[in-house]
């Protein structure tokens, strides 16, 4: 992505799949999961990885330990750290990072210079810049290289993609090194308050953010100059006066920055619109969403219908204004961990499609990908993943007495919970999934029933074998309900 470096990116997936096991994986088995790589390059990566780790995480508060013992295998061991601070490093000291950081904040600067300060002949920066370039022209920007390094583009299209880019450089504002946070996270607060806005942790990183990109925009004396399409957006809005603290900004400006927060989703801030008249296709849109919503998963009250109606004005508005280009909505995806939704919650991802192709069907102007994303949460919010969880009936026993069989359901129950509905049925012959003690429970098996013979104290190794059943049902049963 933007012409990161393959080592880059391979330490980053490397970190993703061990932080996901819980045992020793060996150096083969990581290249098979990998996908490409010698196991010679996965093993250097992986002691630069331990070092990197050795040197960043020295504090008591908290620890991250990559092991690897040529007996065990190599294991991420971490502790109250959530790996923010390993995977901006890598990002911070990759050369496309480190070259489009540069010239965002600077907009041009000295390629000798560049060259100098991070030890590289000026024929690799020229060939750096020309794969940023091939995805820069997504965002409708270059970087010329001559004597000097300079970022040409529209203004208004610098400030869009600074914006995608920084938030994915620096997960946290306080990261940033090279700036007063502080007096950010003070006008942040201050822009809170006036705006009446809720005082907490993400709306103040996002301010904090586009506060940052604005002065800084303001000292290289970027001026903003809208096309027509961005003029009909902007104007579609009524805007709070500029506050008299903003001694800097113009109302271009103040205008500029509430529409850019209210695209990057800030949480409970609404621009109204103008004329609602004028809203004929959003509103369309909106009575097309709580229709099949309400189909798909459950009807809307009042109050549901109003938070729809924002959100999906919202996140059309976050399309118009940060379109985002395919590998940037993978990245997203992959972030939070969308991706796995098919396979962790397969009866709500299918609902959802359902959904999704109905509305799409009837709404075809939101069919993207990125609108996609941001529909799939919405609908997360009002109807919770628990409600799809894939329900199983089940006859658990235990040889000794009933109690025993009681306490087993308990421990089975409470394992599986937040991904399974387990029904305990009281005859055998009702359930499909057998699980007991001893092996006396096949007498009861029928054709269609799954059984599964465990340890009186349940092991780990048990739950594994329990759940690969569980799995096989679901398997299943999706397949023939797909007929």
């Amino acid at each position: 992505m933007l012409g990161m470096d393959r080592n880059t990116v391979l330490k980053i997936q490397i970190i993703e799949i061990l932080d996901g096991l819980q045992m020793p994986i060996s150096l083969k088995e990581l290249q098979e999961q990998i996908g490409y790589a010698s196991l010679g390059t996965i093993r250097v990566n992986c002691k630069e990885l331990q070092a990197i780790i050795d040197d960043l995480y020295t504090g008591k508060d908290y620890s991250l330990k990559l092991r690897m013992n040529n007996g065990r295998g190599i294991q991420l061991d971490r502790f109250s750290t959530n790996l923010q601070s390993l995977t901006s490093y890598l990002y911070q000291h990759d050369l496309a990072c480190e070259i489009i950081r540069s010239i965002l904040a600077k907009r041009k600067i000295s390629a000798i210079q560049f060259c100098m300060d991070n030890n590289i002949s000026e024929s690799k920066l020229r060939r750096k810049i020309k794969e940023i370039n091939q995805e820069l022209s997504d965002y409708d920007l270059y970087i010329s290289c001559s004597a000097k390094i300079s970022l040409k583009g529209r203004e208004v299209d610098i400030r869009r993609f600074y914006y995608i880019f920084v938030r994915g450089l620096y997960h946290q504002f306080a990261q940033i090194d090279w700036i007063n946070t502080d007096n950010y996270f003070l006008l942040a607060q201050q822009i809170e308050d006036y705006l009446k806005l809720m005082n907490n942790p993400t709306n103040l990183e996002m301010l904090s953010f586009w506060l940052l990109i604005t002065n800084q925009s303001l000292s290289k004396k970027g001026v903003l100059a809208f096309n027509s399409a961005e003029k009909e957006l902007l104007g579609r809005f009524k805007y709070p006066k500029k506050p008299e603290f903003l001694k800097t900004w113009d109302v271009k400006e103040w205008r500029f920055f509430l529409y850019a927060i209210y695209s990057s989703l800030l949480n409970d801030f609404e621009l109204q619109p103008k004329n609602g008249s004028r809203e004929l296709f959003f509103n369309q849109a909106v009575s097309r969403w709580i229709d099949y919503f309400s189909i798909h998963f459950r009807p809307l009250n009042g109050p549901e219908q109003k938070f729809v109606t924002r959100k999906v004005k919202q996140h059309y508005a976050a399309l118009a204004f940060f379109r985002l280009n395919d590998p940037m909505v993978e990245q997203l995806s992959r972030s939070i961990a969308l991706h796995k939704v098919r396979t962790q919650f397969p009866y709500y991802f299918r609902r959802f499609e359902a959904f999704w192709q109905d509305f799409t069907q009837a709404v075809p102007e939101y069919n993207r990908r990125q609108l996609r994303l941001y529909s799939f949460l919405t609908c997360v919010t009002l109807f919770s993943l628990e409600n799809c969880l894939p329900e199983i009936s089940v006859y658990a026993f235990s040889e000794s007495s009933e109690l025993f069989s009681i306490f087993i359901k308990e421990k089975i129950n409470l394992n599986f919970k937040n991904r399974y509905h387990l029904t305990f049925v009281e005859n055998p012959r009702d359930a499909q999934l057998i699980i007991g003690t001893s092996p006396t429970c096949k007498n009861f098996l029928h054709d269609s029933q799954e059984v599964v013979i465990i340890r009186s104290n349940i092991t780990n190794t048990d739950y594994n074998d329990i759940e690969a059943i569980l799995e096989k049902l679901v398997k299943k049963d999706l397949a023939q309900s797909s007929k």
